[in-house]
């Protein structure tokens, strides 16, 4: 059961490492694992999977960093003997390098993930509530991947 989950659970999680942004831009990011951790209920398997990203704006707005770390965790839930999730709920922080920060949630969408920048200081506050769509573009393996993101204005 470990097996099955690990490998559909890494498979997802670059569908869900993104978040932060400029309205009306995108964005690529890779996501590289550094923790997973499994708890297992009777009816249930709810894992938390941690990712160290780096983020690459497309155009990004004058005084903002074209390039900006991340750390990410991802929680998603499983029935037992289920290899998809019956749900997820992710969450990014960021602190740029002039030492502005931002923190998005992101949540299921039919096109992957619905990302919302819920807080920011500095440049990143005016993007609070902002919205962006983000997915996988390439699973390099099990636990790597390249992802991109694009507002959803």
């Amino acid at each position: 059961m470990r097996k099955i989950l690990a490998g559909s659970i890494l498979a997802l999680m670059p569908t869900l490492v993104l978040a932060g942004g400029h309205s009306g831009l995108g964005g690529t990011g890779t996501g590289i694992t550094v923790d997973n951790e499994v708890m297992e209920g009777k009816t249930g398997v709810l894992v938390k999977n941690t990712t160290s990203d780096v983020w690459t704006w497309d155009n990004p707005p004058e005084g903002f960093h074209k390039a900006t770390a991340a750390t990410c965790t991802q929680f998603l839930t499983f029935a037992v003997g289920q290899e998809q999730p019956v749900g997820f709920v992710a969450t990014c922080m960021s602190v740029d390098p002039d030492g502005d920060v931002s923190v998005s949630l992101l949540t299921p969408h039919p096109d992957g993930a619905l990302i919302t920048q819920t807080s920011g200081t500095g440049k990143w506050e005016a993007y609070n509530g902002v919205k962006w769509i983000g997915g996988t573009d390439i699973q390099i393996d099990a636990n790597t991947s390249t992802y991109s993101w694009k507002a959803t204005d």
